[in-house]
């Protein structure tokens, strides 16, 4: 029996050695090189989806360009009515005539031969009153020299009134030569 006891411990060992993994031997992996490819994407279309304007959105819009409009039209009457204002015009030029007489031919003619405290006192007196001058007075002026100009000032009514029409300049302190206001009066039919 000592001989079967030492078989059983041979074979537990041999049952062992057969159920336990079997060794493996590792090989030396080899190293490759290994090739990265770029790969170009092509960039990814984006559908871009339209929203649908709501009706709202076209009333406004056509509301600002109807609003627009109508500014436009409007600044084009003002300024037509402004700049070709027949009234305008007239006094614009009566007022030139008044000042060019002023300036170039009375002023100077009364600070002829004078001291400036004698001029002062000429003029001080009419810085109340005023110096009238009509179209008449500014007709004759330097020769005629707006003689012609006159003659168009009218209207579709009538002509500006020669005698009726006015310009008034009042001196004003220090009395030199630009210190002045001027008024104007027209009898041109408006």
């Amino acid at each position: 029996m000592a001989n079967s006891k030492t078989t059983k411990k041979t074979t537990k060992k041999s049952t062992t050695k057969s159920t336990s993994k079997p060794k493996v031997e590792k090989k030396p992996v080899k190293r490759e090189t290994v090739k990265k490819e770029v790969i170009k994407e092509e960039p990814k279309k984006v559908e871009v989806k339209e929203e649908k304007k709501c009706p709202k959105m076209k009333f406004i819009l056509l509301g600002s360009i109807i609003a627009g409009v109508i500014i436009i039209a409007v600044l084009v009457i003002l300024c037509i009515t402004v700049f070709f204002n027949k009234e305008r015009i007239i006094t614009r030029k009566v007022k030139a005539m008044g000042v060019d007489y002023y300036t170039n031919y009375l002023y100077d003619t009364l600070a002829k031969n004078r001291e400036k405290k004698d001029l002062d006192k000429i003029l001080s007196r009419y810085a109340s009153v005023g110096i009238k001058l009509n179209l008449n007075t500014l007709e004759k002026y330097d020769s005629g020299k707006y003689a012609e100009e006159i003659k168009t000032l009218k209207t579709k009514k009538k002509e500006c009134d020669k005698a009726n029409t006015k310009v008034t300049i009042y001196p004003v302190e220090p009395y030199n030569k630009t210190d002045y206001n001027v008024v104007i009066e027209l009898d041109c039919g408006f």
